[in-house]
């Protein structure tokens, strides 16, 4: 596949001499996707996958690269950014998710992937990677490493898995924090702002990773509780969703994601009339 986009941006996250902590950014216009890679010893485990075809085959290069087998797949939550692109790239690994994310994707993501295929054409894969596994909250060792399966309640998405790493200080918080980006609001932000705060005061971790924008500290946080406030500010002024989006971009013109404002904000707009 010819690259028809700008290439995305990796990051080693954390290497503690056992593990390395990968990250892939897609560029900011596209929405800066952030997809992750656990490199165990003998594997790696993957957690979401992208947008746009480029971008998943991009993550699965980086995959590649590490020359060790892909053994699971995690899709935190059933929004289109995080699973349509890895259909092509990603075909014959095994993917997990949440009881309710595999139902609401085997119902919802094919009309998905047609409707966006017609609109963008090879820019989106050219099938999907549906999860067949299912993961429940709670702890699993996988290769001598801990992780904790959460799910979390009406943030971003109604339901979404976070992953945490104790061994290594890491939240995979996903749609939960976006660093230096717009978010997806679709309605009250106040469940948002309270599994935020928990993970900001949760000592156990010092570095969050992003559904959206680079790998962050805790101060991501706190500019993240912020940009809720000043969104439902905003939105409070006003009923136009035009004027609503240049004055949230007036006020973030560095963010990047901007086009998500237009995706949801009809949404956002049309939830809230009376």
């Amino acid at each position: 596949m010819t690259n028809q986009l700008p290439k995305a941006t990796s990051y080693l996250v954390k290497d503690n001499g056992n593990v390395r902590v990968h990250t892939l950014v897609s560029p900011a216009p596209m929405f800066a996707n952030a997809t992750h890679i656990i490199e165990l010893p003998e594997e790696l485990i993957l957690v979401d996958g992208q947008f746009f075809a480029q971008y998943g085959q991009e993550f699965r290069a980086l995959a590649d690269s590490l020359q060790k087998p892909i053994t699971r797949f995690y899709i935190t939550h059933d929004h289109p950014d995080h699973y349509l692109g890895m259909g092509d790239a990603f075909a014959d690994v095994k993917v997990y998710a949440l009881p309710e994310i595999i139902e609401s994707l085997l119902k919802h993501a094919p009309k998905e992937l047609q409707e966006k295929q017609q609109q963008m054409g090879q820019l989106i894969a050219s099938k999907l990677a549906l999860p067949t596994e299912t993961v429940e909250p709670g702890e699993e060792m996988i290769g001598e490493i801990k992780f904790i399966f959460e799910r979390v309640l009406n943030t971003e998405s109604p339901s979404t898995l976070v992953i945490k790493l104790p061994d290594l200080g890491i939240v995979i918080a996903q749609d939960i924090l976006y660093h230096d980006a717009h978010a997806f609001i679709t309605g009250p932000v106040d469940g948002w702002k309270t599994e935020l705060i928990q993970l900001r005061e949760d000592e156990a971790y010092d570095i969050i990773l992003p559904g959206h924008g680079k790998p962050a500290d805790k101060s991501a946080i706190d500019n993240a509780l912020i940009y809720l406030d000043k969104c439902i500010e905003i939105r409070s002024k006003t009923n136009d969703a035009e004027e609503y989006k240049q004055a949230l971009l007036a006020a973030y013109p560095s963010y990047a994601a901007a086009k998500l404002i237009d995706i949801y904000s009809p949404i956002l707009f049309g939830s809230q009339k009376h």
